[in-house]
Protein backbone atom coordinates (compact mmCIF):
# COMPACT_ATOMS: atom_id res chain seq x y z
CA UNK A 1 0.00 0.00 0.00
CA UNK A 2 1.51 3.29 -1.07
CA UNK A 3 1.46 6.58 0.81
CA UNK A 4 -1.05 8.21 -1.57
CA UNK A 5 -3.48 5.32 -1.15
CA UNK A 6 -3.36 5.69 2.65
CA UNK A 7 -4.01 9.43 2.40
CA UNK A 8 -6.94 8.89 0.03
CA UNK A 9 -8.44 6.24 2.32
CA UNK A 10 -8.07 8.49 5.37
CA UNK A 11 -9.51 11.52 3.63
CA UNK A 12 -12.50 9.51 2.37
CA UNK A 13 -13.10 8.08 5.82
CA UNK A 14 -13.20 11.51 7.48
CA UNK A 15 -14.99 13.37 4.73
CA UNK A 16 -17.64 15.77 6.03
CA UNK A 17 -21.01 16.26 4.40
CA UNK A 18 -21.23 19.41 2.33
CA UNK A 19 -23.59 21.25 4.68
CA UNK A 20 -21.62 20.81 7.93
CA UNK A 21 -19.34 23.37 9.50
CA UNK A 22 -15.69 22.38 9.92
CA UNK A 23 -15.36 24.41 13.13
CA UNK A 24 -17.97 22.58 15.20
CA UNK A 25 -16.46 23.83 18.47
CA UNK A 26 -17.50 27.43 17.76
CA UNK A 27 -21.01 28.45 18.66
CA UNK A 28 -22.97 30.18 15.96
CA UNK A 29 -24.56 33.31 17.42
CA UNK A 30 -27.66 34.39 15.63
CA UNK A 31 -28.41 38.06 16.10
CA UNK A 32 -31.89 39.43 16.06
CA UNK A 33 -32.57 42.16 13.55
CA UNK A 34 -32.50 45.64 15.09
CA UNK A 35 -34.43 48.82 14.45
CA UNK A 36 -32.39 51.12 12.18
CA UNK A 37 -33.12 54.11 14.40
CA UNK A 38 -33.08 53.04 18.05
CA UNK A 39 -31.41 49.56 17.84
CA UNK A 40 -34.22 47.71 19.64
CA UNK A 41 -34.65 44.09 18.64
CA UNK A 42 -37.41 43.48 16.12
CA UNK A 43 -39.85 40.58 15.97
CA UNK A 44 -39.71 40.08 12.24
CA UNK A 45 -36.88 40.14 9.73
CA UNK A 46 -39.12 41.99 7.31
CA UNK A 47 -39.34 45.12 9.47
CA UNK A 48 -36.72 47.88 9.56
CA UNK A 49 -38.18 50.02 12.36
CA UNK A 50 -40.11 49.55 15.62
CA UNK A 51 -43.87 49.21 15.36
CA UNK A 52 -44.87 51.02 18.54
CA UNK A 53 -42.64 54.10 18.27
CA UNK A 54 -42.17 56.74 15.61
CA UNK A 55 -38.69 55.49 14.70
CA UNK A 56 -39.50 55.25 11.01
CA UNK A 57 -40.62 58.86 10.87
CA UNK A 58 -37.51 60.07 12.73
CA UNK A 59 -35.19 57.97 10.56
CA UNK A 60 -36.76 59.25 7.34
CA UNK A 61 -36.43 62.83 8.61
CA UNK A 62 -32.76 62.17 9.46
CA UNK A 63 -32.01 60.64 6.05
CA UNK A 64 -33.76 63.49 4.23
CA UNK A 65 -31.92 66.16 6.25
CA UNK A 66 -28.62 64.40 5.71
CA UNK A 67 -29.23 64.11 1.96
CA UNK A 68 -30.01 67.84 1.71
CA UNK A 69 -27.18 69.13 3.90
CA UNK A 70 -24.25 66.75 3.55
CA UNK A 71 -22.66 68.86 0.78
CA UNK A 72 -22.85 71.96 2.98
CA UNK A 73 -21.36 69.96 5.84
CA UNK A 74 -18.44 68.84 3.67
CA UNK A 75 -17.74 72.35 2.37
CA UNK A 76 -17.75 73.81 5.90
CA UNK A 77 -15.43 71.06 7.15
CA UNK A 78 -12.95 71.62 4.32
CA UNK A 79 -13.08 75.41 4.75
CA UNK A 80 -12.44 75.17 8.50
CA UNK A 81 -9.50 72.81 8.03
CA UNK A 82 -8.03 75.29 5.53
CA UNK A 83 -8.57 78.15 8.02
CA UNK A 84 -6.87 76.11 10.74
CA UNK A 85 -3.86 75.64 8.48
CA UNK A 86 -3.81 79.35 7.62
CA UNK A 87 -4.14 80.16 11.32
CA UNK A 88 -1.18 77.95 12.18
CA UNK A 89 0.95 79.66 9.54
CA UNK A 90 -0.24 83.10 10.70
CA UNK A 91 0.57 82.20 14.32
CA UNK A 92 4.25 82.19 13.42
CA UNK A 93 4.15 85.88 12.46
CA UNK A 94 1.32 87.14 14.68
CA UNK A 95 0.53 84.71 17.51
CA UNK A 96 -2.66 86.41 18.71
CA UNK A 97 -4.32 86.56 15.30
CA UNK A 98 -3.20 83.05 14.35
CA UNK A 99 -4.40 81.51 17.59
CA UNK A 100 -7.78 83.20 17.32
CA UNK A 101 -8.12 81.97 13.73
CA UNK A 102 -7.44 78.40 14.88
CA UNK A 103 -9.79 78.68 17.88
CA UNK A 104 -12.53 80.33 15.81
CA UNK A 105 -12.26 77.66 13.13
CA UNK A 106 -12.50 74.91 15.75
CA UNK A 107 -15.58 76.53 17.30
CA UNK A 108 -17.29 76.88 13.91
CA UNK A 109 -16.41 73.25 13.16
CA UNK A 110 -17.81 72.13 16.52
CA UNK A 111 -21.05 74.09 16.08
CA UNK A 112 -21.44 72.53 12.64
CA UNK A 113 -21.01 69.08 14.17
CA UNK A 114 -23.63 69.93 16.82
CA UNK A 115 -26.14 71.17 14.26
CA UNK A 116 -25.42 68.52 11.61
CA UNK A 117 -24.33 65.39 13.53
CA UNK A 118 -23.17 63.20 10.64
CA UNK A 119 -20.75 60.31 11.01
CA UNK A 120 -19.28 57.74 8.63
CA UNK A 121 -21.70 55.07 7.42
CA UNK A 122 -19.94 52.33 9.41
CA UNK A 123 -20.91 54.10 12.65
CA UNK A 124 -24.60 53.95 11.69
CA UNK A 125 -24.33 50.25 10.91
CA UNK A 126 -22.69 49.54 14.25
CA UNK A 127 -24.62 51.81 16.63
CA UNK A 128 -27.66 52.88 14.58
CA UNK A 129 -28.87 56.46 14.10
CA UNK A 130 -29.90 57.50 17.61
CA UNK A 131 -26.73 56.44 19.45
CA UNK A 132 -24.39 57.63 16.68
CA UNK A 133 -26.01 61.08 16.68
CA UNK A 134 -25.58 61.25 20.46
CA UNK A 135 -21.89 60.26 20.25
CA UNK A 136 -21.19 62.81 17.49
CA UNK A 137 -22.87 65.59 19.49
CA UNK A 138 -20.78 64.74 22.55
CA UNK A 139 -17.72 65.00 20.31
CA UNK A 140 -18.94 68.44 19.18
CA UNK A 141 -19.31 69.64 22.78
CA UNK A 142 -15.82 68.37 23.61
CA UNK A 143 -14.50 70.16 20.54
CA UNK A 144 -16.06 73.45 21.70
CA UNK A 145 -14.57 73.01 25.17
CA UNK A 146 -11.17 72.25 23.63
CA UNK A 147 -11.34 75.28 21.33
CA UNK A 148 -12.26 77.59 24.21
CA UNK A 149 -9.45 76.13 26.32
CA UNK A 150 -7.03 76.60 23.42
CA UNK A 151 -7.99 80.25 23.03
CA UNK A 152 -7.64 80.91 26.78
CA UNK A 153 -4.21 79.26 26.85
CA UNK A 154 -3.16 81.17 23.74
CA UNK A 155 -4.18 84.47 25.33
CA UNK A 156 -2.39 83.59 28.55
CA UNK A 157 0.89 82.68 26.90
CA UNK A 158 0.77 85.58 24.39
CA UNK A 159 0.20 88.17 27.13
CA UNK A 160 3.54 87.38 28.79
Amino acid sequence: MSFTMVVVKLSNRYQLPTNTNINTNKKVIQQMKQCDYCAKELDSYHLMYCKDTDCEEKAMKFYETRRRTENVFGVINIAMVVFIMIGLITAVFSPVIGNFMVAGSLIVLAVTVLILPYAPESFYKKWRIKKTTFIVRIFGVLLIIGACGFSVLALYYNSK
